[in-house]
């Protein structure tokens, strides 16, 4: 018949690949009970590893943070003698919100500390008279120490540390300051000030 034009029928590529798979059921990707209780078991082996590795971290963490921000508190109180020109007493405290020095039991300094300049302080006594002078608002309070860390000082540094204006210490001997946790000595710093004032 002269009035219609064939029309040519394309093949669409892979048509016949993509009916044919629809004829097959497709397996479903995912775990098999077996290989979920594998990966579980696993994990919990890795994570009871790892946590005694973690705790020590975090013990680690917390006891080297206080030892420094100790020690960083015994660096300023000497700087501060120094460019005041006035003695400077670093005390032990029950409650470093208050004003009121070496209330907490003897040679503990967890609780926290105060950092005073003291106008007029003559060093006499060996620091007996440390409440002699003008006292002003404190420095700086030191903060109680992180949960589990206790920070304990010796006879000469048990109440107050007292720095001169050429930032010597006014002690009988040198001080010691021990930074512990449970783990007791093998893990603790030993924080020392000479009698020339220098803390380390």
């Amino acid at each position: 018949m002269s009035g219609f034009r064939s029309v040519p029928i394309y093949r669409l590529s892979g048509i016949d690949e993509r009916c044919a798979a629809k004829q097959h059921p497709h397996r479903a990707d995912g775990f098999t009970l077996i290989e979920l209780l594998i990966t579980v078991v696993i994990s919990a082996i890795l994570l009871a590893a790892a946590a005694p590795s973690f705790r020590t971290f975090v013990q680690n963490s917390r006891l080297d943070g206080a030892a420094d921000y100790f020690l960083a508190s015994l660096q300023q109180a000497r700087s501060e003698a120094i460019t005041r020109g006035d003695p400077v007493i670093l005390c032990r405290t029950a409650d470093s919100s208050t004003n009121s020095c070496g209330t907490s039991a003897a040679n503990d300094w967890s609780s926290g500390w105060l950092m005073y300049v003291k106008e007029g302080y003559s060093g006499s006594g060996g620091g007996t008279d440390y409440n002699s002078g003008t006292d002003g608002p404190p420095l700086k309070r030191g903060g109680p120490a992180p949960d589990g860390v206790t920070i304990t000082s010796d006879s000469d540094g048990n109440r107050w540390l007292t720095f001169f204006a050429d930032g010597a210490l006014n002690e009988g001997g040198d001080a010691a300051y021990a930074v512990c946790d449970d783990r007791g000595a093998q893990a603790g710093k030993l924080i020392v000030v000479r009698l020339v004032g220098r803390p380390y």
